[in-house]
């Protein structure tokens, strides 16, 4: 067995630029290897370690990755040897080409069994390059996986999914994608950095993998999404908190009192001109394409009604045997959709190693869409299904209409819209439109088949926990809260819980609470990488702005921040900002929310 990590030498989104035009220019952004990315070369080095064989490092991008300094620089992070693609011929080529250029590079050099991968690169973040280089392996894969321990020749991996914490042992080969918390990165020391300059790196072409033509997709149409202004009003002095409520309150922002469910996952009824009215009435037409929505327990229900406007829209259900579908012919829970399947399987076999099953059903044409929730198990899944077929996948999903798809790349810092005709998408749903279920829909017709025994790959379940998880879904709540570093411990969380509850928010967080400290559950996690938010009212408690941050927020209604230090870059993204304590201001805050909301 050799161990591969593959990585990715990408710009920094913060030193992008965006140009009216909406092309992002990065000839300003520093070249370098991601965190996360550093954090599964060292997952790999200790599971090498762990099994006593090699870590090959591999990566592709333009002629300029090839240099002396960044090989160096990777091999000094853990691996024995690299293969490094290095053309710029590679900038041309969709998400999908990367995915099936690193599985070619894999196949050449024949011993690697085992490939580990970040969670996503920092440019794109889409989380479904691993599932892409799985689905060409023909192998399966696995996302938000912290731990990698060995059993004999198998690989037992600790996931996080589905609210739950798994452990999964997998028997054959495997690529995983792990969190940023799965091992802790280590500065090369200077005997690292003397011994990589000794380590061998071999370089390719793009044609050293083959028939690679073909393999660019351009959109028809750029723009830089329209930007919310900001007022950017900072508020100051004794009554700095009783002004903040009162304005919030003027905006209709805060709850009524009694109110439940107001962030929870009901959307709102159809309205006259509302995507769910207008699909209300054209159901019945003969739609020229289809939308397959795949789901292994996420919450696809929303989008259903927008989705079937102009298309039919074919749901396809993993289910463990035991939670099959009810005995009548429907199932109430998507009435919005065209048809439904669903594959049961044993509890134990975990929904990633259906993926050959589950190509076989997606009976998707040119001009069609499969679109997948932003969760582990179906990212992995999405990923699989482009890789097998060589559909290009697209990382952020917001609209969808009868003959184009649009959807954000490097974080929605651009907006790119790509013609249906004659091609077969595969994205992440980002932010398309939630509604209410479209009345009077009818019933919708459920088939159901068990897993062929024969298309299960050789990993199965051994133990799984229930994970302290969100009480209300991020990506559908009327008001968020969010946590950052600013809180000292975490029994001061205390407050922020609090908050949430006179608010009946939603609790949102950074990475470093979510994952490092998991001071809060892994699906609080708000960024690129994690949950895009875009709620009428967003409260940042101690959060700096770091870009992955506030890219998952910038569609939010209103944004109040509160944080002690004046420079703090959140504070530009902010309606209403206090400098302050948090300490001192959330106690305030609560109490005065808490009789505003008792007066209503």
């Amino acid at each position: 067995m050799t161990i591969a990590v593959a990585y990715k030498i990408a710009g920094d989104p913060r030193s992008a630029h965006v140009l009216d035009s909406g092309v992002v220019d990065w000839s300003g952004a520093r070249l370098s290897i991601s965190d996360d990315d550093a954090v599964a070369m060292r997952a790999a080095r200790e599971l090498g370690d762990a099994l006593g064989t090699e870590v090959v490092g591999i990566t592709l991008g333009p002629d300029s990755i090839g240099t002396p300094a960044l090989r160096k620089n990777a091999l000094s992070k853990g691996p024995d040897r690299l293969l490094v693609v290095s053309d710029d011929a590679t900038t041309s080529w969709n998400s999908t080409a990367v995915g099936e250029a690193l599985a070619r590079v894999v196949q050449r050099d024949g011993t690697i069994t085992a490939l580990i991968t970040g969670p996503g690169s920092t440019d794109e973040g889409s989380k479904m390059v691993s599932g892409v280089i799985a689905g060409a392996l023909g192998w399966p894969s696995f996302q938000d996986v912290s731990a990698i321990n060995t059993a004999g020749e198998a690989l037992l991996l600790t996931q996080h999914t589905g609210g739950q914490r798994r452990e999964v042992r997998v028997s054959g080969p495997v690529v995983i994608a792990v969190t940023s918390d799965a091992a802790a990165v280590k500065v090369p020391a200077m005997k690292d950095i003397l011994d990589a300059a000794k380590k061998p790196a071999q370089l390719l072409t793009a044609a050293d993998l083959g028939d690679m033509e073909g393999r660019t997709l351009d959109p028809i149409a750029r723009a830089v999404p329209p930007v919310q202004p900001r007022l950017h009003q900072i508020l100051d002095g004794p009554g700095a908190v009783a002004e903040l409520v009162g304005i919030l309150d003027r905006r209709g922002l805060l709850p009524n009192a009694g109110s439940t469910g107001i962030s929870g996952d009901a959307a709102a009824p159809n309205a006259a001109g509302t995507p769910a009215a207008e699909a209300s009435s054209t159901i019945g037409a003969t739609p020229e394409h289809a939308v397959w929505v795949i789901t292994a327990g996420a919450t696809i229900s929303p989008f259903l009604p927008a989705l079937r406007r102009f298309d039919a829209v074919h749901v396809i259900a993993l289910v463990p045997e035991g939670e099959t579908a009810p005995e009548s012919g429907q199932l109430p829970g998507f009435p919005d959709a065209t048809s439904m399947q669903v594959i049961t399987h044993p509890s134990d076999v975990p929904p990633e190693a259906l993926s050959a099953a589950l190509t076989e059903l997606v009976d998707a044409q040119p001009g069609d869409i499969v679109l997948v929730p932003n969760e582990p198990s179906e990212r992995a899944l999405g990923g699989e299904i482009a890789g097998r077929h060589g559909w290009p996948i697209l990382t952020d999903v917001r609209e969808v209409s009868a003959e184009h798809v649009v959807s954000g790349r490097f974080g929605a810092i651009s907006l790119e819209t790509y013609a249906r005709a004659g091609v077969t998408f595969v994205g992440v749903i980002g932010s398309l439109p939630g509604t209410a279920a479209c009345a009077g829909a009818g019933s919708t017709p459920v088939s159901e088949v068990a897993a062929p025994a024969g298309a299960i790959a050789p990993a199965r379940i051994t133990a799984a926990e229930s994970e302290d998880v969100s009480e209300r879904r991020l990506a559908t709540a009327t008001r968020v809260v969010g946590a950052g570093r600013g809180f000292a411990a975490k029994e001061d969380l205390r407050l922020f819980h609090e908050l949430a509850e006179v608010l009946d928010a939603a609790e949102g967080a950074t990475r470093p609470l979510a994952e490092g400290d998991a001071w809060l559950p892994r699906d609080s996690y708000v960024g690129l990488s994690g949950t895009v938010i875009a709620p009428d009212l967003y409260i940042a408690i101690g959060i700096s702005g770091q870009p992955h941050h506030t890219a998952g927020v910038t569609d939010s209604g209103v944004i109040v921040v509160i944080n002690n230090d004046p420079e703090a870059e959140m504070f530009e993204f902010c309606d209403y900002g206090i400098v302050g304590d948090l300490y001192t201001v959330l106690p305030e805050l609560i109490t005065l929310i808490r009789k505003r909301v008792a007066t209503d």
